[in-house]
């Protein structure tokens, strides 16, 4: 990355909207005598009294339906003035706005009456890792007595008395108006406290504007959504606009990641507050020693300005402990002491997804995670080769998912081929794509080292079957969803209800096996 170009990119300041700019739109909408009864940006869900935002996206443009959220009844629309002349059949108050996406979400805080003011919000970025740690985050601070929520890819939980979902969603991030109103949402049901993943999406389509950001936490970067960004420099910029918020009192950052030192040293010359947190440098504000690691769990030590102490946990994987200490940070930031927050880290489990195992009373080693990058799976399987018995295989069953970024198929093929003894080949989102040809831009042209199985059921039966009692078997891709998009329907599936049921088959199977050997 050029650096030069980063420092720059810094200094350009803060990404909310000026005041005045601000100021104008209201202004603007006043003079139409618009009192909206509620907020839209998609026409499907507008109802009667909402003011309609309609902007250009970036799979298409919500100015077409502009007429739909007409006939739903919304009072008036602003509409993005780039490129688009307003239909004067469309009999409804109406003005033009330069960036419409840039100044919906503060409008939309200011609508609910700026929640986030009256929360503590975390925000965390980075290519892996993200929905641990804001999952993670919340228990944490609900085992020590704070009202938590979490909004990210597992949808928006509040945690009291157990974890009560709220809805869900279907990006990482909601959209600027969903957001504000779950956040409205969460301070009524009493939350004090919100941890909430910032994809890079998110981040440069201003979904989080008007968000009051206290604590940033950065996990790491590696290749992924070049399709959006283009170049990992934009991937990396997008990441950033978290931490160049006026609201960001601590930033918590992975200085094991080269961009994430970058970062760092950028933003405390800009005057920032930054923790830093390591596996490997000493020099890093939390860093953690002694790292041992089985299937059963982990234990390490971490030492702080704060304190220094042997953490054990069922959690597995050096990068888990990595999202473990930006947890401490975290909490730390939020006035937690050491001694509390090492407490309430020692007894996190792996969120829904991330390598969940399936079928521990078959006493067999299947896990379930989420890993859809060539970094992630690297970083799983790495895990899992490494503490495999010496005898043992390890199994994957993965994909790619279709109409998302190409360059990145068949370094999965390499990262999957570089520590697994067989590699399955399956279907995993394919959208609009064939299967087909998402598979061969993974094995390209090295059949040979793979197992292609289309169907995803048949290939983790598959792998299952092949297995034995010291095997492990990872299915990568999917962790927690519950269907497959296919040609634009989701159809019901399930990895670790699938899994489970295989498992129990064999489980059976083998026991009425034995039973007989005994007659």
């Amino acid at each position: 990355m050029n650096i030069s170009s980063f420092e720059r990119f810094v200094q350009s300041g803060l990404f909310e909207l000026p005041n005045n700019q601000y100021d104008e739109f209201r202004q603007q909408l006043s003079r139409l005598g618009v009192v909206p009864l509620g907020l839209s940006n998609d026409s499907r869900s507008t109802q009667v009294g909402d003011l309609f935002f309609a902007y250009s996206g970036f799979n298409q443009d919500g100015r077409i339906h502009i007429a739909e959220a007409i006939r739903q009844g919304c009072v008036a629309v602003v509409w993005e003035r780039d490129g688009w002349t307003w239909d004067s059949t469309h009999k409804v108050p109406n003005f033009s706005w330069i960036d419409v996406r840039g100044l919906m979400g503060q409008f939309a805080a200011n609508y609910f009456g700026d929640p986030s003011n009256d929360l503590n919000v975390f925000g965390v970025t980075g290519t892996n890792g993200k929905t641990s740690c804001v999952n993670w985050l919340a228990e944490a601070l609900f085992a020590l007595g704070r009202e938590s929520a979490c909004i990210g890819t597992l949808g928006t939980k509040i945690l009291n008395k157990g974890v009560e979902p709220i809805h869900g969603q279907v990006r990482t991030t909601p959209d600027a108006i969903s957001l504000q109103r779950t956040f409205h949402e969460l301070r009524v049901m009493g939350a004090s406290c919100v941890a909430i993943e910032a994809s890079s999406h998110a981040l440069s389509q201003n979904r989080l504007d008007g968000t009051k950001i206290n604590t940033a936490i950065f996990t790491n970067l590696s290749h992924e959504h070049l399709d959006y960004h283009g170049t990992l420099e934009n991937y990396a910029k997008a990441k950033t606009r978290l931490f160049m918020c006026g609201s960001v009192l601590h930033a918590v950052i992975n200085v094991d990641d080269d961009f994430g030192m970058l970062l760092a040293n950028t933003l405390r010359r800009h005057g920032k507050d930054v923790i830093t947190y390591s596996c490997l440098s000493a020099s890093a504000n939390i860093h953690a020693t002694n790292l041992k690691m089985s299937l059963q769990g982990s234990s390490f030590q971490v030492a702080t300005p704060w304190g220094s102490r042997v953490i054990e946990s069922s959690v597995i994987g050096d990068f888990n402990i990595s999202n473990l200490l930006a947890v401490l940070g975290g909490l730390i930031c939020s006035g937690e002491s050491f001694d509390s927050a090492c407490e309430a880290i020692g007894g996190l489990k792996h969120p829904e997804g991330r390598l969940q195992r399936v079928g521990r009373e078959c006493d067999r080693f299947v896990y379930v995670d989420y890993a859809h990058t060539p970094d992630a799976l690297r970083r799983v399987l790495g895990t899992l080769r490494s503490l495999a018995p010496p005898d043992a295989r390890v199994i994957t069953v993965f994909g790619a998912g279709g109409d998302r970024d190409k360059d990145k198929r068949a370094r999965m093929g390499d990262a999957v081929l570089e520590f697994s003894d067989l590699a399955i080949v399956t279907t995993d989102n394919p959208r609009d794509e064939t299967p087909e040809e998402i598979s061969d831009q993974i094995i390209c042209g090295r059949e040979s080292q793979f197992i292609v199985e289309l169907n995803r059921r048949t290939a983790i039966n598959r792998a299952i079957n092949l297995s034995n009692e010291t095997d492990i078997v990872l299915i990568a891709g999917k962790g927690h969803e519950i269907y497959q998009e296919v040609c634009g329907n989701k159809i019901p599936f399930n990895d670790y209800l699938v899994a489970q049921e295989c498992l129990k088959e064999l489980w059976h199977g083998s026991n009425k096996s034995e039973d007989s050997l005994r007659v």
